[in-house]
This record gives structure tokens, sequence and C-alpha cells, in this order.
């Protein structure tokens, strides 16, 4: 990697709390996303994405990057603490999407309706596919992935943290080509109001990661409702 640059944040949005959580963690040779939004209400769910993202901060952080299997491993063990927390009638849940970039190589992985984008190129190259009812509707062809915020069970998850059985989605690591490449990992809060073509000409213009997050949070804070959802966004420039 000869250039990287970071930069996130989280906003409560219209909302009493934020139960939004995530970090970007710089290492030597190797770089570590986590973004989390939780479920249950009165606090519960921020912490249970708190517990998710630093559990899942964990999975990656010594040895070789890791391979498939153990990234499945710290997706259970997340599971395992926040089963441990459930302390309420409100079962505490939350979504999580995850990434480990180690020289030319990435892998990552979500569950729930939190996404990763890759873009390489001048286009998005990969997308999280949600854990949702509207997404169905996607693969099924009875709407378009641009549909999904529109959609009346827009809220509906099909699979989240805090459930007895968690299967994540786990991306196959690739072999980053030389060049510029760019991973955002946000909550619905965040990419509900985004572009997909406006994200990825953006992206090509920014200099860095700041610039690209504190534009792209200017031109959707016009669209947000008064009560708009908490929305968090992390994003990673890296030079290969």
């Amino acid at each position: 990697m000869k250039k990287v640059t970071t930069f996130g944040y989280s906003d409560k949005g219209g909302r009493q709390e934020n139960e939004d959580s995530g970090g970007i963690y710089v290492y030597e040779d190797r770089i570590i996303g986590v973004v989390a939004d939780g479920l249950g209400g009165q606090g519960d769910g921020g912490i249970a994405s708190d517990t998710a993202v630093r559990e899942l901060a964990k999975c990656g952080t010594q040895g070789k990057m890791p391979e498939s299997q153990e990234v499945r491993e710290a997706f259970g063990k997340a599971n395992r603490a926040i089963l441990t927390r459930q302390q309420n009638r409100f079962h505490m849940k939350t979504t999580a999407v995850y990434l480990c970039i180690q020289k030319e190589r990435a892998i990552w992985a979500h569950i729930g309706d939190s996404r990763l984008y890759h873009l390489y190129g001048g286009e998005i190259r990969h997308i999280t596919c949600d854990h949702s009812v509207p997404q169905l509707a996607v693969l099924m062809g009875e709407i378009q992935r641009r549909d999904i915020p529109a959609h009346p069970q827009r809220s509906h998850l099909t699979k989240a943290l805090g459930c007895e059985e968690v299967k994540p989605d786990i991306h196959e690591p690739i072999l980053l080509e030389p060049g510029r490449h760019i991973f955002l990992l946000c909550t619905d809060g965040f990419w509900e109001y985004m572009d997909e073509e406006e994200l990825a000409s953006s992206a090509e213009k920014a200099n860095s990661a700041e610039e690209w997050i504190v534009s792209l949070r200017g031109n959707i804070q016009s669209l947000f409702c008064p009560d708009h959802d908490n929305n968090t966004a992390m994003a990673i420039f890296l030079e290969i």
C-alpha cells in the first residue's frame, strides 16, 4: 500500500440515541474497518453495535490476513457476546459490515443491511447484498436496488447479529489491482440517500477519504427528514 487516507463519522440524526457504531484501525501492513447499526430501542441497539464492532475489530489483527473461516468465527464470537447481553424484552440486535485489507488483498463480510462499497477505476466494483425484505424483492426482479429506500418493508431484516443462528455473507479474498481503491462502509441511514452514480463520480474527484465523506454528507443533509435515522460512514482510500 503506497498511500492511505481514512475518515469516518457517526451521527444520531434526528433520533434521541445514536445506536450506530464504527471504527477504522490502521496497522503497519493492514487496515480493518467495521460498521454496525444497532436495533432494539432505548439504547440497547447501541450496546449491540458497540459489542459487534469491538469483537469484529479483533479479527485479522495478528498474523496473516484472515480467511473466510476465521471471519465466520469472528461473527460467531460477536453474536455470542451480544446474546449474553440481551437482558430485557427488546432483545437487542445489530447489523455489521467488516473489512480487512492486508497489502494487496482484501476480504469483507456483512450481516443485515449495513453496506460495503468497493470502487475502482471510476466504477463501483462491489456492493454487499442487504439481508432485507426489499432486497429479496430486488433479487426476484420486482423492484430495482434504487427502489429499496421507499419500500414499505424497508426496515424488515432477514438476518442480524443477536439471533440464535447467524450466517454472514463472506466475500472471498480478492487481489487488488494497481491503482486507487476506495472502500465505503456505512449504515442504511447514510446509503439510503445516496445516488450510486454520484457516489462514483464524487469519489473520482476527491483527493482523500475525508474530502469525499464531507462532500457526500453535505449532499445528503438537505434530504434528511426531521426524525431521520442515525447515519454512519467510514471510508478508506488506498493506492496499490
